[in-house]
């Protein structure tokens, strides 16, 4: 579940660090933190300075964050840390091994590679062709260079 703010770009106010305590000792009462957990995260909360440090601090415990509105233009925060925007080119990168592979063969291995990855990541959907290619212009190298030289 993705939090209803951008958690980098608001600071944490007092009532947003007593909600987390709040919740902290919830489930502390639940059994789901230890006594130096629970006083370990209280003094993380306690000095945190925005939204998105109590968002770590809270990290495996279920808690109910303050509703903000939120801005389409503002970077999303991850409750796993900021996630930097992933790159375009790795179905790019695959093909271009892949059509390299004609020099010895070894980068048609990093092509299979890089298309697999390609492909499989869900959200990208720009290089799926350039993944498809790389991948099997990759194959294909592996297996001239196979048949050659292991026959």
């Amino acid at each position: 579940m993705e939090p209803q703010w951008a958690a980098g770009y608001f600071l944490a106010s007092d009532a947003d660090r007593e909600r987390a305590i709040a919740a902290l000792k919830e489930n502390f009462q639940a059994g789901r933190l230890t006594v130096e957990e629970l006083s370990e995260r209280i003094g993380r909360a306690l000095n945190a300075r925005t939204c998105s440090e109590l968002d770590l601090i809270m990290t495996g415990l279920p808690w109910q964050r303050a509703v903000f509105p939120a801005y389409p233009a503002v970077p999303r925060y991850s409750p796993y840390g900021m996630t930097a925007p992933r790159s375009k080119g790795m179905g790019i990168t695959s093909f271009v091994l892949g059509v390299f592979g004609f020099l010895c063969g070894l980068t048609a291995v990093p092509a299979v590679i890089l298309g697999l990855v390609a492909l499989t990541d869900g959200e990208r959907r720009e290089d799926r062709g350039f993944a498809i290619a790389g991948l099997a212009v990759g194959v294909m190298w592996m297996t001239i260079f196979a048949w050659v030289f292991f026959r």
